[in-house]
């Protein structure tokens, strides 16, 4: 297997990939290759690539100076997967009607997977939106359960569109205090009781996506539940890290829908030692706005300390003196190195300092971290 580890998802990222593993007459001796696609270059992909098969998870608004809104980049997906040949799988996400009705525009095998549960144990946030109305005929959907934005279990009131019906799905969602998650997994009638060390809705997601595409080649119950339980998350996506003993976890956020699920799954604690950062370079979009579709409010009675930092620290310090959260010119400093020392040090021991920097920010607390010696941690 062959896959983008280093995160470069653009076409670039595919050939540099590919030309790693090439002999020097271009051929790779590999039997499957993995790649996580932009969602603008998705389109491209497929043309240059052939996919046997497509995962889509959702599509909420990032980066709109740079993609646009999400209709634009739905449009190019649809062209793209009405050229595709009867031979290609098309895994979809059932939950979110943006992606589900995808299906319309592909004349090959399509598996769904969504959440079955009709609620969750986690704190309840306000849902930003970015579907209201039905994609086929433009009345208003009805949702009988609503997870996350407009993720959930809907219906149109004038016409047939609604959430198809999952052959891939988890129910009995349990989230923990120390962000384990346990599931029912359901895929094609098959039950597995599964645990993991990743928190959040949004991981439940990636491992009901990651379970359609490992069941479609073939792979046992055993070996996907096998994997999901040892698996550990990637660079920076839950990243545990111990510096000079203290237990320091990251977390990216870079857009309000995946901002929102972040801060809904820390605000489970009753007690927390945060760093937000937010930058606002090019790779994470100069339009910061969207910092203001974000549910700080839920945080308020939870911070114990706190510190802002980034590029855009002041625009950040701003939304959350709007959220409620009291802080003060101290708690401000756009130099990363400096927040994450002083964070630290003001820590006890036994305390967890949880940072949620941007996409740029996320590369430099990394080096700060490694700099401080900073070390995996191991679960006890």
């Amino acid at each position: 297997i062959i896959h983008n580890r280093q995160g470069s998802n653009l076409m670039r990222g595919i050939a540099s990939t590919f030309i790693s593993h090439s002999s020097i007459t271009g051929k790779v001796d590999r039997d499957l290759a993995i790649w996580e696609i932009d969602e603008a270059t998705l389109p491209e992909a497929i043309k240059h690539t052939s996919p046997a098969i497509i995962v889509l998870l959702n599509l909420f608004r990032d980066q709109l100076d740079r993609y646009g809104e999400v209709d634009t980049v739905r449009n190019k997906w649809q062209k793209a997967l009405s050229v595709l040949p009867k031979s290609t799988t098309l895994i979809l996400n059932s939950d979110d009607p943006g992606v589900s009705i995808l299906a319309k525009s592909f004349n090959g095998k399509v598996i769904h997977f969504g959440v079955n549960d009709k609620e969750i144990n986690l704190p309840q946030i306000d849902h930003i939106a970015d579907i209201r109305h039905c994609l086929n005929c433009g009345s208003n959907l009805v949702y009988s359960t609503l997870l996350s934005a407009h993720i959930g279990h809907y219906a149109c009131r004038g016409c047939d569109f609604k959430r198809p019906i999952p052959q891939i799905s988890a129910e009995s969602l349990s989230f923990k205090p120390n962000f384990s998650t346990s599931i029912k997994l359901n895929v094609y009638g098959q039950l597995s009781n599964v645990s993991y060390n990743l928190p959040g809705l949004y991981n439940v997601y990636n491992i009901l996506a990651a379970s359609s595409c490992t069941s479609s080649l073939d792979l046992s119950q055993d070996e996907i539940k096998k994997g999901i339980e040892k698996f550990s998350a990637a660079f920076g996506r839950f990243q545990k890290t111990t510096v000079k003993g203290k237990l320091v976890i990251t977390f990216l956020i870079k857009n309000p829908t995946g901002a929102n699920e972040v801060i809904r799954t820390i605000a489970s604690q009753q007690k927390l030692n945060l760093i937000a950062i937010l930058n606002d370079k090019i790779a994470d979009g100069r339009d910061v706005s969207w910092i203001w579709d974000t549910n700080w409010e839920i945080l308020h009675e939870k911070i114990y300390s706190l510190a802002i930092s980034g590029t855009r620290a002041w625009d950040l310090a701003t939304r959350l003196k709007y959220a409620g959260i009291k802080l003060s010119k101290n708690n401000v400093n756009k130099d990363i190195d400096y927040s994450i020392e002083r964070s630290l040090d003001s820590l006890n021991n036994k305390d967890t300092l949880i940072i949620l920097p941007t996409y740029t920010a996320l590369l430099e607390v990394q080096k700060t971290l490694a700099k401080l010696g900073g070390e995996k941690w191991h679960e006890q």
